[in-house]
């Protein structure tokens, strides 16, 4: 209460000298005291509000270069890091909020070079699989901050939960089946970093722990627990992280893929680049053995439909897409549709 009160004199004090200067950073700074979570400080609020003018005035000029980053009073616009975790702390005031984790997106036409049928050949030999080498991919990612201002205000808790499904729904002979479906819950602190070299920034360190699995029972079980760290820099509009993580050891009887790390490896370097409108991102994977050298690349290039949606292409070569498919190589190339990006 004390915190509104305070919002709703400053903007009863301010409110005249902002008609009258007519200004829109000030209107938006009043805007977001009167609104915005009281963990938020007046620097970022002020910065937030300096990344929106900014987008307008490229917005309103057109000729404007996307690539060129826009300045407004000399001051730069923030990256896209720091609009993210504005706009999360931002959403955070509704205790009932779910954000955008991971890209969530649905590909119509995911087209493989051909689809892994052995799992479920020696799980039922007399079962006659006929997948096609076409089905419709899907990612849901949704996280939940279950905590704030942890470690001296540097540090916030995160619940996700994250499915990605491989559904055979062109194959009605098959009564298009979901050939492969993967959970992912997990829990991370994630901090927030300054530290700069070489115009390399290092925003943000998450560390925690994850568990996946298939939800299958049997020869078609999978699943194993991770405990990551996860480093996110940026540079101008490039984006990378560096994840690596530990497998928990599990008992030999109890576990479904005892050699997963053969194929997956224990790292995954991610890159994102942002150009106007358009994103690219990759990701790869490898276990650095040389002598049986095993990893995965994944391109994708996400750009708008519309003011909520965008379109999506991704491509994916090696091992890992699914669960299911850890240990044998897949090649498949889709396109649809994107709801939520990395950032």
């Amino acid at each position: 209460m004390k915190s509104i009160l305070s919002a709703l004199f400053l903007a009863a004090f301010w409110w005249p000298f902002v008609i009258e200067a007519d200004g829109q950073f000030d209107q938006c700074l009043l805007r977001q005291m009167a609104t915005a979570d009281d963990t938020l400080t007046i620097g970022e609020l002020r910065q937030f509000c300096q990344s929106e003018q900014a987008q307008q005035d490229m917005a309103e000029t057109a000729t404007d270069d996307m690539g060129v980053e826009v300045t407004e009073n000399g001051v730069e616009t923030e990256s896209a890091i720091s609009r993210r975790l504005f706009l999360e702390k931002k959403e955070a005031r509704n205790p009932f909020v779910l954000l955008p984790h991971k890209p969530n997106y649905i590909i119509l036409s995911n087209n493989m070079s051909s689809p892994n049928e052995r799992p479920f050949e020696l799980a039922d030999p007399a079962e006659d699989v006929q997948f096609q080498p076409w089905e419709t991919k899907f990612q849901i990612s949704l996280k939940l901050p279950v905590a704030r201002g942890l470690f001296n205000n540097r540090a916030d808790m995160f619940v996700a939960y994250t499915n990605r499904s491989f559904w055979q729904q062109f194959n009605k002979d098959g009564s298009a089946p979901f050939r492969d479906s993967n959970h992912e819950p997990e829990a991370w602190l994630s901090f927030q970093n300054d530290f700069e070299l070489f115009g390399v920034k290092n925003s943000i360190i998450r560390t925690g722990f994850s568990h996946q699995s298939n939800g299958q029972s049997g020869t078609l079980s999978r699943s194993w627990n991770r405990v990551y760290a996860d480093f996110v820099f940026e540079y101008d509009d490039l984006y990378f992280s560096f994840k690596p993580w530990w497998r928990v050891p599990e008992d030999s009887d109890n576990d479904d893929n005892p050699d997963i790390e053969d194929y997956m490896g224990n790292f995954e370097l991610g890159a994102l680049y942002k150009v106007g409108n358009n994103t690219f991102d990759v990701m790869l994977r490898n276990n650095l053995d040389f002598g049986d050298n095993r990893g995965a690349v994944q391109l994708g290039w996400s750009f708008p439909l519309t003011e909520r949606v965008r379109g999506y292409v991704q491509w994916f070569n090696g091992y890992g897409e699914s669960l299911i498919d850890y240990d044998a190589h897949s090649n498949s190339i889709g396109f649809g549709i994107q709801l939520s990006d990395w950032l």
